[in-house]
């Protein structure tokens, strides 16, 4: 079994020399979330620089509110400044969950705004997927569009 955590400000600072001495062998950060480049994740650029310090793998998320392609091009470009330079060995994952204004989309028009974001993401040379729930992706996008 291979053990790994997910993080973002809402886990605080994080003593990362702990983290590794329990066994934790990759790491997921959010980047940030949204549209604008002040969205950053605050606690990004400092849980990015233990984790290479100590040589945690690191991948990466952005949490969407996206509620068109539009949207999701937008996101996907502000992400896309935010991950310049970085060294990220995982992928970097699209993360579009229960908001409100997500879920009175249709399931196609969820799935255009991952596959929209992810093939940005592409494009750019990274490794990218859909970070959701397992009842999000069985029930609330195309999952026979996201393979």
């Amino acid at each position: 079994m291979i053990k790994g955590i997910d993080v973002s400000k809402h886990q605080g600072t994080i003593d990362w020399g702990r983290v590794k001495a329990a066994g934790i062998q990759f790491a997921i950060l959010r980047a940030g979330y949204g549209m604008f480049e002040n969205q950053i994740d605050p606690t990004f650029e400092n849980n990015y620089s233990e984790c290479k310090r100590l040589g945690i793998p690191i991948g990466t998320y952005w949490y969407s509110y996206a509620t068109s392609v539009f949207e999701a091009k937008k996101e996907a470009a502000v992400y896309l400044k935010i991950l310049k330079g970085k060294d990220i060995t995982l992928p970097n994952w699209f993360d579009q969950e229960y908001e409100p204004g997500i879920k009175a989309l249709d399931k196609q028009l969820r799935t255009n705004i991952c596959l929209n974001f992810m093939d940005k993401i592409k494009a750019a040379g990274y490794q990218t997927g859909l970070y959701c729930s397992y009842d999000w992706y069985m029930n609330w996008v195309d999952r026979t569009k996201l393979i």
